[in-house]
């Protein structure tokens, strides 16, 4: 998307925000039965990045009459409180019944003067270097910090004629509808993307040629198979890198190395729970989603020892190469059966050793074991590469609102 060239403005000016707009006017006096029916807006109601409110509710004015923020047709509402206000949960109270609604007391109300419009105000407070400037200017205490009244009141915004405002923020809702139809393409694409090595996985194991391969017990694959370490109290920080559950991503058995703990072991230890390049990690314990999930040792996780509720696989592989074992673990076939197998106990999904021996892996030859790696990591090089450029070009989709609303108040020169 381009951004719009800026033309000459004439009739511009900067003036503070609370010159041109009434901070938290005073609510006046209603003359209205307790059981009117009226509009009320909880935080939760008003969506982030400035989506308008979604979700109003409508109360006997009688509940709402007292201890809330009042409001009226028009004026824009904005989240005082962190993270709410650096979420861009601001709106403008539209649609309200009679013209008046009361929300929650962590809402500041701009009610426009003269000059102004409502949407010329949301936008300017809706911009990124705004909420910025305001979280330096907190108050409060740790998890209920807010922005004062005061500096939203004296920040300076750019202000041009009231027919400007409204062509150029007609223009802003254009732009910004047509952001969020490319956003939504593109992530309807990421999405599809993402889930192509699950379908390219599935297409494989459920194939016709699949249903040839010789089916094998796990445990007759097994060279041996152990419960991790179990040492709550040692884990200091330092030492030997150790794998837990969080370490196995979601998808496709790949490690998430974001964040490694370490602790110290001793040589046996070390020997009985040090993972060798090609060992399978199989989460044995964990939410029913994740519980079965497994990844293959390879040289950045070699050397590294293992939790408790991960167990070590270690096949035997002149018959069953590891990258093939674990790829249909994780496939849709192979997680059908850990659903199988999988019980309750305290809340946690759990498998354990008697019942994967159990399980049923389709085995080719290992010679076509290791034809069927090599060209599954060349289709999956093609899908992640793929993941990335869409997730690439999202996120520079997602910059794009920023942008937008910078040129719009940008003064003329």
């Amino acid at each position: 998307m381009k951004l719009e060239k800026s033309n000459a403005r004439n009739g511009w000016r900067t003036v503070k925000l609370g010159e041109v707009c009434e901070l938290n006017p005073r609510r006046p006096k209603l003359d209205r039965a307790t059981s009117t029916p009226t509009t009320f807006v909880q935080m939760s109601a008003v969506a982030e990045n400035g989506g308008g409110i979604v979700r109003p509710e409508t109360r006997p004015f009688g509940q709402v009459a007292k201890g809330y923020t009042f409001f009226a047709e028009g004026d824009v509402i904005f989240a005082k409180i962190t993270p709410c206000m650096q979420n861009g949960k601001h709106a403008i109270a539209s649609n309200l019944l009679d013209g008046i609604g009361f929300g929650s007391t962590e809402f500041h109300v701009f009610r426009p003067g003269g000059e102004i419009i409502s949407e010329w105000i949301l936008n300017f407070l809706l911009q990124p270097k705004i909420l910025t400037e305001a979280t330096r200017h907190f108050t409060g205490a740790v998890g209920q910090l807010r922005v004062p009244e005061n500096v939203l009141a004296n920040m300076e915004i750019a202000l041009p004629p009231k027919d400007e405002q409204r062509r150029l923020a007609a223009r802003l809702r254009e732009q910004m509808s047509e952001v969020d139809r490319a956003r939504a393409a593109v992530q309807a694409q990421l999405d599809a993307a993402q889930n192509l090595p699950a379908a390219l996985l599935r297409a494989i194991f459920t194939s016709p040629a699949a249903q040839r391969w010789p089916k094998h017990n796990l445990g007759d694959l097994l060279e041996d198979a152990r419960n991790g370490l179990y040492k709550p109290d040692q884990f200091c920080g330092h030492g030997t890198p150790i794998l837990k559950m969080f370490n196995i991503g979601r998808l496709n058995g790949q490690w998430d190395l974001t964040r490694v703990d370490k602790i110290e072991v001793t040589v046996a230890e070390q020997e009985q729970f040090g993972l060798l390049v090609g060992d399978i990690m199989f989460n044995r314990v964990n939410s029913r989603e994740l519980v079965g999930k497994c990844a293959v040792v390879d040289e950045s996780t070699a050397g590294a020892v293992f939790e408790s509720k991960n167990m070590r696989l270690r096949l035997k592989t002149n018959v069953a190469d590891p990258i093939f074992v674990a790829t249909f673990l994780n496939s849709h076939p192979g997680r059908l059966q850990i659903e199988k197998r999988t019980r309750q106990i305290i809340g946690m999904a759990t498998v354990n050793r008697s019942d994967l021996n159990s399980f049923e892996i389709v085995l080719p030859s290992i010679q076509e074991q290791r034809k069927f790696v090599s060209r599954l990591d060349a289709e999956l090089t093609v899908a992640r590469t793929l993941v990335e450029m869409l997730e690439t070009r999202l996120a520079e989709i997602e910059l794009l609102p920023a942008a937008l609303l910078r040129q719009a108040f940008n003064p003329p020169n």
